[in-house]
């Protein structure tokens, strides 16, 4: 999971944020790509930072990831006037945060609307209250713990400079740090969660294969740990007498490809795959070669799991990492 804090920028460090809320006009929303969206510890009652007790932290360190709603207080000791009251019409936002609460996506935007609050205390209070800006001209609005991607949009009420009738009323975005990975429908490995290309979008490997980060190619699943490590090769990847195990049967079958020239694969297809030029993807290659599956018609790129393109001894030697482990499928 990932804990966001939701910060207000502000240009004066006396800006003062006086509500933050929602209605039919200015939607107040907070979404999450998963489910349940908000994690809500048990241990932290409430649904603003008052149920975050920093004594008991170092016992239960989960409550400091509790999901909640402030203005300014982080925690239950900061500032316990910093504690904002809240005001609600159909829609009770708050209930997604409590220690019992069901942590789902937030849509207040019922024509009542709601808001959290703190009363204003006047700038005699700057210096001591949280839900002025300060020196870092930030104030805290939410803390989101989700394992999901962070949405929303929130409605401010701000004083600036704490002068009330200088009052602001702004309906912002909430803006997150990029979540990185293939933004490509079309791609083998697209991430609908990703909101910023990785660079990464895997377009050729198809079935049997996977995109491996460190070779650059499309290099058979079959390979559990690193490429080319054969002790954490999938020995159900060998078993092709479907005997429940890697044995005698098929260690034999190199020896009948033993000196055949396997050729290279094509494109970035790793060892063991071949490229379809057709479809323009990466498979892993078969075992055989056309109609059936008997010991004359083996497929010699099946074997050639060191990609050099020679079958040989060293082939027949890897193979003996994988004899006698058992294929559980």
């Amino acid at each position: 999971m990932t804990t966001y804090r939701v910060y207000l920028n502000c240009l004066s460090p006396y800006d003062y944020l006086s509500s933050c809320s929602g209605d039919n006009e200015n939607p107040f929303r907070l979404t999450s790509t998963a489910s349940p969206a908000w994690f809500n510890s048990l241990l932290a009652a409430g649904w603003n930072a008052g149920g975050i007790n920093p004594a008991i932290l170092g016992f239960y360190p989960e409550v400091a990831f509790d999901s909640f709603l402030t203005i300014g207080a982080a925690n239950a000791i900061e500032n316990s006037q910093g504690q904002p009251s809240s005001l609600w019409g159909q829609v009770d936002a708050t209930l997604e945060f409590d220690e019992d609460g069901p942590g789902d996506n937030v849509a207040v935007d019922d024509t009542q609307g709601g808001a959290w609050y703190v009363p204003f205390p006047g700038l005699v209070a700057y210096g001591s209250h949280p839900a002025f800006a300060g020196d870092d001209l930030r104030i805290l609005v939410a803390q989101l713990t989700t394992a999901g991607h962070l949405t929303g949009q929130i409605q401010v009420q701000i004083f600036r400079e704490g002068i009330q009738a200088q009052e602001l009323r702004s309906l912002l975005t909430i803006v997150t740090d990029p979540v990185f990975g293939c933004t490509q429908p079309e791609a083998f490995n697209y991430d609908p969660a990703a909101t910023a290309d990785d660079g990464e979008c895997n377009l050729q490997c198809s079935t049997g294969t996977r995109f491996d980060v460190p070779t650059g190619r499309c290099e058979l699943a079959a390979w559990l740990g690193d490429v080319g490590d054969f002790e954490m090769l999938d020995p159900c990847h060998l078993d092709l007498d479907g005997s429940g195990a890697m044995d005698i049967t098929d260690w034999n079958r190199i020896l009948v490809v033993l000196g055949e020239d396997p050729g290279l694969p094509l494109s970035n297809c790793g060892a063991g795959t071949f490229y379809d030029e057709d479809l323009g993807h990466c498979f892993a290659a078969p075992s055989n070669v056309g109609e059936g599956n008997g010991w004359n018609n083996l497929h010699p790129r099946f074997f050639d799991l060191n990609g050099d393109g020679a079958l040989d001894v060293v082939d027949f030697v890897n193979l003996l990492s994988v004899f006698g482990k058992i294929c559980p499928n």
